[in-house]
């Protein structure tokens, strides 16, 4: 299994994963020519695109989502409370396409990629994490969430790569000019991890079998790498088989093969 995050971030989130046979991309908040952009180079090709898995319908993840269909011709998966959220100009677009509705808490497959969808928490009417599967190689995507669910936990011990949310340092998120309301709304459950919650996540389920650890939807006002390092990186038992880094909101990470 390959993946690579090609934007992370509260100005549009797009990740890509493959199998031998499968390709799909977890949302669509950025567009087709910047995704082909960011991975030149990088020797993969969006054109044979099986899916488009939206996690939520907020506009950083679904803004670009009827282009990027057109441009693919993939099938799209979103659960029904996120499609019909979606505003209607969207809706009425889709209709030309292959929709199909995933619930949490369920198995999928598509070709021969199959996922988990796990039940996070945001204020949007409904949000998905997912685990992917190929043979024995698993891959974890949990972001936009106020707080990871614990009975979940046993999966993230289970899985070889993982994408999880380190969104916002407290003290800083606090000492910035955000709103009140913005403030309270991002603290909540409903709101974006922190890096404490991250690190608390990852003290509690880092083992020898991790492989890959990239940090997501990283806050450009109220984070700063050298925290992530201090509060979260180094904090963590050291395993030499395991790569911890941030996913950028500009550019493609490296691609990672489990």
């Amino acid at each position: 299994m390959k993946f690579c995050t090609i934007a992370s971030g509260s100005k549009g989130n797009m990740t890509f994963v493959s199998t031998k046979a499968t390709k799909i991309v977890i949302d669509a908040g950025i567009s087709h020519l910047e995704a082909k952009k960011r991975l030149a180079g990088k020797d993969i090709d969006l054109q044979g695109l099986s899916a488009v898995l939206i996690t939520h319908e907020h506009g950083d993840h679904v803004k670009f989502l009827v282009t990027f269909l057109k441009k693919t011709q993939a099938h799209l998966y979103i659960s029904a409370l996120s499609y019909q959220k979606l505003d209607e100009e969207i809706k009425q677009q889709l209709t030309s396409f292959s929709v199909h509705f995933m619930e949490a808490n369920k198995r999928y497959q598509i070709g021969d990629l199959e996922f988990l969808t796990l039940k996070l928490s945001h204020d949007s009417v409904d949000i998905l994490g997912f685990v992917f599967i190929e043979g024995s190689k698993r891959l974890a995507y949990v972001a936009d969430t106020g707080f990871f669910p614990l009975h979940y936990l046993d999966l993230l011990k289970e899985v070889d790569g993982l994408i999880i949310e380190s969104n916002h340092d407290v003290e800083m998120l606090l000492e910035s000019d955000r709103s009140t309301a913005l403030k309270e709304r991002i603290l909540s459950p409903f709101g974006h991890m922190s890096n404490f919650i991250c690190q608390q996540i990852l003290s509690a389920v880092i083992n020898d079998r991790h492989r890959v650890i990239l940090l997501a939807h990283i806050s450009e006002e109220c984070n700063d790498f050298a925290l992530i390092k201090r509060d979260i990186i180094d904090s963590l038992p050291s395993h030499e088989q395991l790569e911890i880094r941030v996913a950028g909101q500009w550019e493609a990470s490296k691609v990672y093969e489990l």
